[in-house]
């Protein structure tokens, strides 16, 4: 009996030891859950020559979504000069919350840089994480893989400006969030909306090329102070083409720009020629203040000139007579070439149309630099001149040709000719109708 008695307070004893060996292990990996995930993460900044922005700076943010939490958790990772610190946050509250991460967790991490947006709060859009605000500017983005090891997640973002990214920056010394905005034909404005924790980037689709991108003031306290505004190459301007009449594949490198001062709506032109714009392009254009932004108005009439047999000793300098220009930023019926009509520019005192001669002087390279192009939405010849340009839109555009009323030859003002000019600078006439709409661009002799 007293060998039973032994054997049974044995087993209970096993029985006892065994079940507080379980419920240490439970409070062991209960523990272990609790204890807080750190973050070692790092962020390398693009190539200094790929973005006006070259490096980090005080302040800037970077946020990171994680695939193993769930929106609007997220992670925000701050520069402090020197280091980045990370902090976990609850983006239904915007406070600090933990992500719910523990040892072994495996997934993906995307990072996003709003160069614009570092006070940006989020929130969740279903399983996108939304930013409270749509930044109309360029990003960096960068995607790691992440394993949680002793309670820890590191790893360095290498940051990358999405393709067709291209970026503007005006140097003034007043710069202020939205003190201008600037338009090209070659440049759609973009914004982030949201983001998945795969990676996936949701941009905004309410631009359309030639649509005024945002200024955003830009002071690192080193560089002189100015706006950067920033978005993507509308695909003609991005892709090459073939020239026929060069034989030869070549970029768009011409483009108009068009600044408005937000505070008055005063605009401003400038032409760009010989300029490739291609992905990641960074172009510093004229200060505020520098003379070559030309102000929009009614239009200004100036001489046009060609050089015949240059380097020759009997070069001359031929006058085109006095041209009516007109900027990009004219009102409508000046942009579309209709300020006059046909009869009423031939009854203006001092103001005919041009010949074809001239326009053949214009079309011919190597006489008169010129180019063919949009501007906002419209085709026309622009003509490059030493002091301005001129902008010549043209109606009834098909099939690349142009077309524009252009004085008789016989100089009878009782009869016109109708000048048909192609993308690839040829020309042909000729006719002889008033009853198509086309472009009047008045000259003074």
């Amino acid at each position: 009996m007293k060998k039973y008695l032994i054997i049974l307070l044995a087993a209970i004893a096993a029985l006892v030891s065994c079940g507080k060996e379980i419920l240490d292990q439970e409070n062991r990996d209960e523990t272990i859950q609790t204890v807080p995930v750190t973050f070692n993460l790092t962020a390398n900044h693009p190539d200094a020559t790929r973005a006006v922005k070259s490096g980090w700076e005080s302040g800037d943010a970077i946020f990171v979504f994680f695939t193993g939490a769930a929106a609007p958790k997220h992670l925000k990772m701050s520069f402090d000069g020197s280091a980045w610190i990370s902090a976990e946050y609850n983006g239904s509250t915007q406070t600090a919350g933990a992500l719910g991460l523990k040892n072994g967790d495996t997934g993906t991490m995307r990072a996003v840089f709003l160069p614009f947006g570092s006070d940006a709060t989020v929130s969740a859009d279903g399983t996108s994480f939304t930013f409270s605000t749509t930044y109309h500017a360029y990003y960096l983005t960068a995607t790691l893989s992440y394993t949680v090891t002793d309670n820890e997640v590191s790893g360095a973002f290498n940051m990358v400006i999405p393709d067709d990214y291209v970026q503007f920056f005006i140097e003034d010394a007043a710069a202020t969030d939205g003190g201008y905005t600037l338009g090209t034909d070659a440049v759609i404005p973009v914004g982030v909306v949201s983001v998945t924790a795969d990676g996936s980037i949701t941009e905004t689709s309410d631009k359309a090329a030639g649509d005024d991108m945002t200024g955003y003031a830009y002071d690192n306290g080193t560089d002189p102070k100015g706006f950067i505004f920033s978005g993507k190459l509308v695909s003609g301007y991005r892709s090459a083409s073939y020239n026929r009449r060069t034989s030869t594949t070549e970029y768009a490198t011409d483009y108009y720009l068009a600044k408005t001062k937000t505070e008055d709506g005063s605009r401003a032109d400038y032409f760009i020629q010989g300029k490739t714009l291609v992905s990641h392009s960074a172009v510093k254009l004229p200060a505020n203040v520098n003379s070559k932004w030309q102000a929009v108005g009614s239009g200004i009439y100036y001489e046009l000139k060609h050089i015949v047999d240059a380097g020759m000793p009997w070069e001359a300098e031929i006058s085109l007579g006095k041209w009516y220009t007109c900027n990009y930023g004219c009102t409508v019926p000046e942009q579309l070439g209709t300020l006059y009509t046909f009869d009423d520019a031939n009854a203006l005192t001092g103001i005919t149309l041009p010949t074809v001669a001239q326009f053949e002087v214009i079309s011919t390279t190597g006489h008169t630099d010129w180019i063919w192009l949009s501007v906002h939405g419209q085709v026309g010849m622009v003509v490059k001149a030493s002091n301005a340009f001129l902008f010549l839109p043209a109606n009834n555009v098909s099939t690349g040709h142009g077309y524009y009323w252009s004085s008789a030859e016989d100089i009878d003002s009782s009869s016109s000719s109708l000048l048909v000019v192609r993308e690839d600078g040829l020309y042909g006439l000729y006719l002889d109708s008033r009853s198509m709409p086309s472009a009047v661009r008045p000259f003074q002799n």
